[in-house]
């Protein structure tokens, strides 16, 4: 993994606590959090965030935040979003993109 790459997964979980774990709120946590690396380089970062002992209730179904993110070598970011309208996926690239628009519940 290259530097960039380890500042982006750092960079990323903070930016997940923040906003899926809604700073921290000892309410909710992750409940997965992978970090992995591609043989041609691509670190994939794989989050799932819930409500604690949510396991078995419908929360555990409808209420999880899920975002799967690419790391190019150099740090840049991609993802997939469903598009409902246009019944296909879109690529989302970049922080502001995959970040905003790049999770799914």
């Amino acid at each position: 993994m290259t530097k960039q790459q380890e500042v982006m997964v750092e960079k990323i979980k903070r930016y997940i606590e923040k906003h899926d774990l809604f700073n921290n709120d000892p309410k909710y946590e992750f409940k997965e959090f992978t970090v992995e690396e591609t043989d041609y380089g691509t670190v994939i970062v794989y989050s799932v965030t819930g409500l604690k002992n949510d396991e078995g209730t419908m929360a555990a179904i409808f209420c999880r935040t899920i975002r799967h993110i690419f790391i190019g070598k150099r740090g840049g970011l991609k993802s997939q979003r469903w598009d409902d309208k246009k019944k296909k996926s879109i690529a989302l690239n970049g922080w502001s993109d995959v970040m905003i628009y790049g999770y799914s519940h």
